[in-house]
């Protein structure tokens, strides 16, 4: 099978590793208190964290007691974060093209991904990798604009540079490919809220480590984080502050192969 990667994907985040490191978010413990709940013996599961990208979700898998923890990717200056991380294998691949043999997988993750996936054949790989029974967990960490009307302010501004097809989870176009499956159970779902401390320059690499926007030459990533720079300089809720909370609600979804 041959590999599949966005291109959108592929180059914004070759080129945005550092600032994806920096300027995302960890992901709320209560994940992985979920993650353990749903699977008890967690220290003797066969784990893939499938597009693990720097390595966020990876650590804390490892840092939860998984000692069989192999982290897939396909993009190389995000694989090479990965290294830093002991006691887990690294590997080449996409979620259509995954090395690793039938039935060998008891739980997969997929954190803030499985929408850049080609839906059909994901899944079908994912399903092939697993054991009988074993889990798939999709999580998403997305900013909570609802709750938060500058944040609600500062997002119209980014969103400006974003192209209509651009792949997203809040689109749920991702969640056809489970629609009346035979592969895998019905999902189940949680979310948990949180938040972000962070300085402007954390903020701004946040920013910078959306793919649609990492992509951008140079002049045109200043324009836009001097005028979010701008916007929060005059509005009364983020001006002369030097640190911002910023609302996330992580999406937990998960399944079992049939």
């Amino acid at each position: 099978m041959e590999n599949f990667i966005h291109q959108t994907a592929a180059n914004g985040f070759q080129l945005g590793a550092e600032v994806y490191e920096r300027g995302r978010p960890a992901y709320p413990d209560l994940v992985i208190n979920l993650i353990c709940a749903t699977n008890p013996d967690l220290c003797q599961k066969t784990i893939v964290d499938l597009a693990a990208g720097t390595g966020k979700f990876t650590r804390m898998l490892v840092s939860a007691g998984a000692k069989l923890v192999t982290a897939i990717e396909p993009v190389e200056s995000m694989r090479r974060k990965l290294y830093s991380i002991p006691n887990i294998a690294v590997l080449n691949g996409t979620a259509e093209n995954i090395p690793l043999v039938d039935n060998s997988v008891d739980i997969v993750t997929v954190a803030q991904a499985f929408h850049w996936f080609n839906g059909v054949a994901a899944l079908e790989e994912i399903y092939r990798v697993l054991k009988p029974d074993g889990k798939l967990y999709l999580l998403w960490n997305l900013r909570d604009d609802d709750t938060c009307p500058w944040l609600q302010d500062m997002t119209k501004i980014i969103d400006k540079w974003q192209p209509k097809d651009h792949p997203h989870f809040k689109t749920m176009k991702w969640l056809k490919v489970f629609e009346d499956n035979s592969l895998f159970s019905s999902f189940s779902y949680e979310r948990f809220s949180h938040d972000q401390c962070v300085t402007l320059d954390i903020l701004f690499n946040r920013i910078l480590s959306s793919s649609f926007i990492s992509i951008l030459d140079d002049k045109k990533k200043q324009i836009l984080l001097q005028e979010v720079k701008a916007f929060l300089e005059q509005n009364a809720q983020t001006k002369e502050k030097t640190k911002f909370f910023v609302p996330y609600m992580t999406h937990v979804y998960w399944c079992q192969r049939l």
